[in-house]
């Protein structure tokens, strides 16, 4: 039980970060020994989770400040914007950089040379970076509950997470397209095979940034919660019997993992203001006590637009 409360997402940045520096250094070296350009992609993937690791762990650090009186909701919400910056970087500084260098390799191929060195360290780097996947892995589906991983990828706000997720994952797959390049080059000889396998290495790069981009920026904007938390605040409100109506219900991610919600009720006509307030007073800590992920929930006493007319 003490492990899987230790399964934090800065932990799971600080092993991808780990994987990610071993990557860059051997991978660059093998590189210039053997003059594989598929092995140097490899390094410059290395260097792209290196980089986004570094970024995405500085963003935990830095959302993870106490509000002030320039920010009275806190820092949360800064993970998204280097998360942003981390994905725009895979995509044009290691992503289109690997695209070049393997088109270069078939127009223009160079000799490589020991390929059984070059198919133990994309042998190496496959385990590492699994290793490393299965911990983001084993957190988003802690996460996730009972709903299927995929669909929580895109509703959850754990940026981080699903950063370095993406980034593993790239790892493994990046070492499995140059095990199989390397392979085909050592059956045919033909050296077309490393220009081909930098050259999908990229693209497979560019893929996972452009998705991660993506991701970050509907959370920017402010998306909002999933619907089956939605229901569940609901469900709670309107367990308390003064409560006549939910008018409207406002949400987003305040960060990766807190939100705000902001609440507009109906509530009975014979409340006093006193008995308004007490009732306001015990949602708001039945809603936070239930989803301890509510970083705040406001609440607005309205009357309904039809009773007014």
């Amino acid at each position: 039980m003490h492990h899987r409360k230790n399964l934090t997402g800065k932990r799971v940045v600080g092993v991808s970060l780990l994987v990610s520096v071993s990557d860059v250094l051997l991978n660059a070296v093998v590189g210039m020994l053997t003059g594989s350009q598929t092995i140097l992609s490899q390094s410059l993937q290395g260097l792209s989770d290196l980089i986004t690791a570094a970024i995405v762990y500085m963003g935990v650090l830095r959302s993870k400040r106490k509000a002030d009186k320039k920010h009275p909701l806190g820092y949360g919400r800064e993970i998204f914007f280097w998360v942003l910056i981390a994905g725009m970087f895979m995509f044009v500084g290691t992503g289109l950089v690997s695209v070049l260098i393997g088109i270069r390799q078939i127009i223009e191929p160079t000799q490589i040379t020991n390929a059984p060195l070059m198919l133990s360290m994309l042998t190496f780097g496959f385990v590492t970076n699994l290793y490393a996947f299965s911990k983001s892995r084993k957190r988003l589906e802690r996460s996730a509950g009972r709903k299927k991983l995929s669909k929580h990828f895109f509703e959850s706000a754990m940026v981080e997470t699903k950063a370095t997720f993406i980034v593993d994952f790239l790892g493994t797959v990046s070492a499995t397209i140059g095990i199989v390049s390397i392979t085909c080059y050592v059956i045919t000889g033909s050296v077309a095979f490393d220009g081909l396998g930098s050259l999908l290495v990229g693209i497979s790069m560019m893929c996972a940034a452009l998705l991660l981009v993506l991701d970050t920026r509907s959370l920017i904007i402010g998306k909002a919660i999933p619907e089956q938390l939605q229901k569940k605040i609901r469900s709670i409100v309107l367990s308390h019997k003064n409560v006549e109506e939910i008018i409207e219900l406002r949400s987003l991610h305040l960060g990766s993992s807190s939100i705000v919600v902001l609440l507009e009720l109906h509530l009975s006509a014979d409340l006093t203001t006193t008995q308004i307030e007490s009732l306001c007073d015990t949602i708001q800590h039945a809603i936070r006590t239930q989803i301890p992920n509510v970083y705040t929930a406001q609440i607005e006493v309205e009357t309904p637009n039809r009773e007014l007319k």
